[in-house]
């Protein structure tokens, strides 16, 4: 019998072992502090290896009304997925046995649903995440 991990955090493809330490200036660091602020990017580390190897910089949309319309949208994904995981929970006490074969069927179904609608959602937010600006950054 093998040992398979069942859930927890993903192992990464790759990992990161090697570092570069950089000194900045006061200035220099508000600088960077500042573009970390306007931008999209989750750590100052990201944006700078996107920066030095890819040449690209993300800022963040200062269109409110599109940022009004992602933050409902991420909270109605995350009442979906509260509602969706509650529901698991009651199928894995129940058992199936205690659901006729139609009600089964509609689950599936409605369980098929939730799936698209979640992808659409999930492309739609990386379509928006992914359009990089490509300003001059550093002077």
């Amino acid at each position: 019998m093998s040992y398979q991990k069942r859930g927890g955090r993903p192992t990464l493809e790759f990992k990161r072992e090697k570092s570069k330490i950089i000194y900045f200036t006061s200035e220099e660091f508000e600088k960077l502090n500042l573009l970390f602020s306007e931008s999209d990017y989750l750590s100052s580390s990201d944006m700078i290896r996107d920066i030095l190897l890819n040449k690209k910089y993300r800022v963040v949309t200062f269109d409110n009304d599109a940022r009004i319309r992602r933050g409902i949208l991420v909270e109605e994904v995350r009442r979906i997925g509260n509602n969706f995981n509650q529901l698991i929970k009651s199928f894995n006490q129940k058992k199936l046995d205690y659901f006729t074969p139609t009600e089964i069927s509609l689950l599936i179904q409605n369980i098929d649903e939730i799936k698209q609608v979640y992808i659409k959602i999930d492309e739609c937010i990386k379509s928006d995440l992914s359009k990089p600006v490509s300003p001059n950054i550093i002077s």
